[in-house]
């Protein structure tokens, strides 16, 4: 199978709805989903997708649970723009792996963060 950035990115989406259930998640927060994670889908990314695709979509699915109790805790019905960016990057600096890595983008195989 042949994977496009609109496609992962589609699939993006579909996880972090996963994740939140049946909470709502406003426009600006939707938005804020693309913009935290389309930086993410690389050339080395789409080229490796089948083999990360479980993992990465695996970590989409905790932010958006995440950001979902983060509504709920403040007594909210809809999920905002900085549930979604404080979510993301707690799930990425706790994951710490090449398919969620704790700094910019990297390529696969490549260098670590340090």
């Amino acid at each position: 199978m042949t994977y496009t950035t609109d496609g992962i990115m589609g699939q993006v989406w579909v996880a972090f709805g996963q994740g939140t259930g049946a909470m709502r998640i406003h426009q600006d927060a939707a938005l804020a989903v693309r913009e935290f994670y389309s930086r993410f889908i690389t050339p080395a990314v789409i080229a490796g997708w089948d083999k990360g695709a479980v993992q990465a979509l695996e970590r989409v699915r905790a932010a958006g649970r995440m950001a979902a109790s983060k509504a709920a805790q403040r007594g909210d019905t809809v999920i905002t723009a900085e549930d979604v960016t404080t979510s993301a990057k707690t799930v990425q600096v706790v994951s710490a792996t090449e398919w969620c890595p704790p700094g910019p983008p990297i390529a696969l195989g490549g260098p670590q963060p340090q």
